[in-house]
């Protein structure tokens, strides 16, 4: 069962959709935080939310302050925005009729997965997370953009007041996922923000693997290995 929504943020208006296993019960959800550029449509983020759902398993999709159908202008995000967005989401998530709130996740890759790991930081209702391709570094392009568009200089200012790797301490039950030819975000910053983690914890390296694991096999393996921890903790196993 799919439901698209529609919630109001301090920044903008987030537009997603729920996807539910059946019409009765609570199900346990997993919260899907795209990466910067990308959006709740993406292949990876529907193959994902179609596996999932199958399982068992609720997913809140959404777009980003800027991205998709959400509102707000893409060039003024920040960090700061984005995690107000997966805030709210969040609520809503929690307060929905067909989700049960004390099963909540949260997979989240590249500037999602940062976004994720700052989230499960100050929200302990995040019972286990799966940041893919994590960042803890946002460094400008030779032209100054990044993934060709000219965010605003606040993008880099706004990341530059959190120490991610500090809130990274806070956070344990965590599958840090990295390809190991990650040509965007090194694979060595998945690993330092795994090595700053807490236990129960677990680092998987997808040996060739891209940033977005483009490759089927890679992506494949990223979202079984992710079900396997979700459903780890879910069901208690």
């Amino acid at each position: 069962m799919t439901r698209n929504f529609e919630i109001a943020s301090i920044y903008n208006k987030i537009k997603g959709l729920m996807v539910v296993p059946g019409d009765q019960g609570k199900f346990p959800c997993v919260i899907l935080s795209h990466g910067l550029v990308s959006s709740k449509e993406s292949s990876k983020y529907s193959l994902i939310s179609d596996i999932f759902v199958e399982a068992g398993i609720a997913t809140c999709r959404f777009d980003y302050h800027g991205c998709g159908e959400s509102g707000g202008d893409i060039t003024e995000t920040t960090l700061t925005k984005r995690l107000e967005n997966l805030d709210a989401v969040t609520e809503y998530v929690i307060n929905h009729a067909s989700v049960d709130p004390s099963n909540i996740g949260i997979l989240g890759s590249s500037f999602g997965g940062t976004t994720c790991v700052l989230k499960a930081a100050k929200d302990k209702r995040i019972k286990c997370i799966s940041p893919w391709a994590t960042p803890y570094r946002l460094e400008k392009e030779n032209d100054g953009n990044i993934s060709g568009i000219p965010f605003k200089e606040t993008i880099f200012t706004d990341f530059e007041q959190y120490d991610i790797l500090s809130e990274a301490r806070k956070v344990s039950d965590a599958l840090v996922i990295h390809g190991e030819m990650d040509e965007v975000v090194p694979c060595k910053e998945g690993k330092t923000i795994y090595k700053n983690m807490q236990k129960p914890k677990k680092c998987i390296i997808i040996k060739g693997g891209d940033h977005v694991l483009s490759n089927p096999s890679h992506r494949d393996k990223a979202i079984y290995l992710a079900l396997k921890w979700f459903l780890g903790y879910f069901l208690g196993n």
